[in-house]
């Protein structure tokens, strides 16, 4: 089974350890920093890591944030770049990229890394990707940012970006910049409280790719951070009961639920047109032409490099589709 990582932190301390949403302090001097993984199990840490492999742009742009970019040897993934700003767009091109999808275990061993990050629920999922065993052999640590049940068929609805400032404060305190990380998530939760909601809130229908006639309809479920995202920013998902990252619905459930906003998350691999395409292409689709979010021309869109996976960016996103319902559509 593979093991999952939490985002719970703990310094090793003489008395109890602390717990999730728990205050996080620095371990005292010549004592290890401890966080905890799904299992109970404690990952320990002697030093700051000195070298860095992250499996994807996510994780790569937390430690951007956090002034760690130099501690990066390679990463995977760079996608999430392309929606990135100066100067952290730039810095962030200076990483070499190992693949362009998630790298396989022997490209990620040939780094030497004392420590691999991603921003997914768990090591191992693409295929050939490292799993937990294969950073034991690599003799590397591994830290994931985790989301509730990651991406199973059921779980609890994610409700706030918790994955992603407990993300940024387990990163701050392996590499003993908990300052930094402070920081940050102080100046992200600003922007989140700045958020201003209101009134009824509309039903939303998340959609991934294009539909087609007999196939199901890709969304995204209450596990995830673009539900999250669509609660903070005062819609309603139009499908609480499904919880999946990239759950399958039915055409017929979509009319019958009748959503009166559609944002579509664009760019994913799998979708047949990327980019502002889909969301022309959602716009003319028959299968949504009868809904009120297509007949009141409320299709809104956000690129899913800031909504998938915990990253500072989610906060991009949160104001964005806040100022879009708000506005009526765009």
């Amino acid at each position: 089974m593979r093991r999952r990582l939490t985002l719970c932190l703990v310094a090793m301390l003489p008395l109890a350890a602390t717990g999730c949403g728990g205050d996080v302090r620095p371990a005292a001097a010549g004592r290890s920093v401890v966080v905890k993984d799904c299992a109970g199990k404690d990952v320990s840490f002697s030093a700051p890591p000195a070298k860095v492999v992250t499996l994807d742009g996510y994780a790569a742009q937390t430690m951007a944030r956090l002034g760690l970019t130099g501690k990066i040897a390679g990463t995977g993934y760079p996608a999430p770049f392309t929606v990135d700003t100066s100067p952290y767009r730039e810095e962030l091109a200076k990483i070499p990229v190992l693949a362009e999808r998630v790298p396989v275990t022997e490209a990620v061993a040939a780094q030497r890394p004392d420590l691999v990050l991603t921003a997914f629920s768990a090591f191992g999922g693409p295929p050939g990707s490292p799993k937990d065993a294969d950073l034991a052999t690599m003799n590397a640590k591994g830290l994931a940012a985790c989301l509730p049940g990651g991406d199973s068929p059921s779980g609890p609805a994610l409700a706030d970006l918790a994955p992603t400032y407990d993300y940024i404060r387990k990163l701050g305190t392996v590499f003993g910049v908990q300052d930094r990380a402070d920081r940050l998530i102080a100046e992200l939760r600003a922007r989140q409280d700045a958020v201003r909601t209101g009134g009824a809130r509309p039903r939303v229908m998340i959609v991934q790719d294009d539909p087609v006639a007999g196939q199901p309809i890709k969304t995204s479920g209450t596990g995830t951070i673009a539900h999250a995202l669509l609660t903070l920013a005062g819609g309603e998902n139009l499908f609480p009961d499904v919880h999946a990252m990239h759950a399958d619905v039915s055409p017929e459930q979509v009319v019958k639920r009748d959503p009166e906003v559609i944002w579509v998350l664009t760019d994913y691999n799998f979708a047949k047109v990327k980019g502002r395409e889909l969301v022309d292409e959602v716009r003319r689709n028959p299968l949504l032409s009868g809904t009120t979010a297509v007949k009141r021309g409320r299709v809104l869109s956000t690129s899913q490099y800031l909504v998938s996976f915990p990253s500072p960016l989610n906060l991009d996103a949160l104001e964005q589709l806040a100022a879009d319902l708000r506005a009526g559509g765009r």
